[in-house]
């Protein structure tokens, strides 16, 4: 009964290679990044950043670096923390729960709060160095932040990595500048290349006791890999997306005829944006430009924007202007700008949905 639901087995695979689930086994591409992170964790660094976009693989560099510290060195210990706490008594909690909280800590420690915090770490930490690794970062309180950061100052085999979305990085240079000071490393993880992409679906299909890149052809692969712009998580969805349909149309081989099929609205002049929110929303050239304009130029009126532009493919200063006019008002219905009066003029700025996604890396 269930295999008329189990499209995978049409290919005789032992599972769905396309699930969105954390498997840091499956990691593919960021070896520099991931050296960069161990080279500050066993060098006993204290504070690291992880920054990129939704669907990058933040979460899995997290947890792959997790496995390997706690399989590989008998000096340290790690802990991946899906989620910040959002209080300082959450922060309490979790430290409870990550490190037990029995008789002779409840004697030693009988209301533990911030002040004692500290040498209740110190104790069930002792000797070993103690890595936490914090996802979703930009969601964290400036108040927890403010903690965590006094807490690496005071305890000598406390590090912390962070991971979190381009805002991040903008929110404690501006909020909280001590604990941006003391960040010593930061990667960036952007997208996939092809070999990347194409490597990151093949290791999934073996996983599931399949065989190379098949049912994909490699002109699928490289249409794949214009449709999701190298972003892990957008692979992934589209290859489930395509076995899927494949198999209810009883198709052996997937082409790049049939991608262009499924994602007719998929077009190569375009790529690819995707908010914080998880949505994708598909945009020119041109309108990337001026979104990163905005991004370094906020509060502009549109002879504004022309004057950031390169003007030589318009054929005046008029036309450019009509065209930027339209571009704006695409860019409103969509809403990744946001217009605002400015004395007698309209000015134009991102709007929060795209201001991480075009923050500076």
């Amino acid at each position: 009964m269930n295999k008329n639901y189990e499209y995978y087995t049409n290919f005789n695979w032992s599972q769905n290679p396309f699930t969105l689930k954390i498997s840091p086994q499956l990691m593919v591409g960021y070896s520099s990044q991931t050296n960069t992170l161990l080279s500050h964790i066993f060098n006993s660094h204290k504070i690291a950043l992880v920054i990129g976009h939704t669907g990058s693989g933040k979460t899995t560099t997290l947890t792959w670096i997790n496995d390997f510290i706690n399989n590989s060195n008998e000096f340290f210990q790690s802990y991946y923390i899906p989620k910040p706490p959002k209080s300082k008594e959450d922060l309490i909690l979790l430290f409870k729960f990550l490190f037990g909280f029995n008789i002779v800590d409840n004697f030693r420690f009988k209301n533990l709060n911030t002040q004692n915090l500290s040498k209740f770490l110190v104790k069930k930490i002792m000797r070993k160095k103690t890595v936490f690794l914090i996802d979703e970062a930009h969601e964290s309180s400036i108040e927890v932040l403010e903690w965590l950061r006094t807490l690496t100052d005071m305890i000598p085999n406390l590090l912390i990595v962070f991971a979190g979305l381009p805002v991040f990085e903008k929110k404690i240079e501006t909020e909280l500048p001590t604990l941006a000071m003391r960040v010593t490393t930061k990667v960036n993880l952007e997208s996939l290349n092809f070999v990347e992409t194409e490597s990151l679906v093949r290791k999934r299909i073996e996983d599931a006791n399949g065989k190379g890149l098949e049912p994909f052809t490699s002109e699928s692969m490289k249409r794949i890999f214009e449709i999701s712009g190298g972003f892990p998580r957008e692979v992934i969805k589209l290859c489930d997306k395509l076995i899927e349909q494949s198999s209810k149309e009883n198709i052996s081989t997937i082409n790049e005829t049939f991608v262009n099929q499924i994602f007719t609205s998929s077009k190569k002049t375009q790529k690819i944006i995707q908010t914080h929110e998880d949505t994708k929303i598909l945009i020119s050239e041109k309108q990337r430009t001026i979104l990163k304009i905005l991004d370094k130029k906020p509060k502009l009126s549109p002879t504004e924007i022309v004057e950031n532009l390169e003007q030589s493919s318009y054929k005046n200063k008029n036309n450019a202007i009509r065209s930027v006019n339209n571009i704006l008002r695409r860019l409103m219905r969509d809403e990744l700008i946001i217009r605002q009066k400015m004395g007698s003029r309209y000015v134009y700025l991102l709007s929060g949905r795209t201001k991480s996604i075009f923050a500076d890396a």
